[in-house]
């Protein structure tokens, strides 16, 4: 499913309640990202998986079968280290 709406209008917050319900990473874009998300976790008194940045993401990881993305176009764009001028997905939308 696709999490999208306007800058803060709760995208993070409803990814880092699905990782404490299901116990998933968050894949973000960069470590400024993570800190971001590191306090919102701690303010919600939640317990998720430490978030991972693009740079630290173990593609080939057995014990990582599914992740969450938090603002993927910023993920996208950093592993393919290219702007994104436009996307698609086929995915389930969920506006917020």
């Amino acid at each position: 499913m696709m999490i999208g709406g306007k800058r803060a209008c709760g995208k993070t917050t409803e990814l880092i309640k699905k990782a404490s319900e299901e116990h998933l990473y968050i894949v973000c874009a960069d470590r400024n990202r993570l800190d971001v998300i590191t306090q919102m976790v701690q303010y919600m008194e939640l317990d998720i998986p430490f978030p991972i940045t693009v740079d630290e993401l173990p593609l080939r990881s057995p014990y990582i079968k599914e992740v969450l993305v938090d603002d993927i176009e910023d993920v996208l764009s950093r592993l393919i280290r290219k702007p994104i001028l436009t996307a698609s997905t086929s995915m389930e939308f969920k506006q917020l």
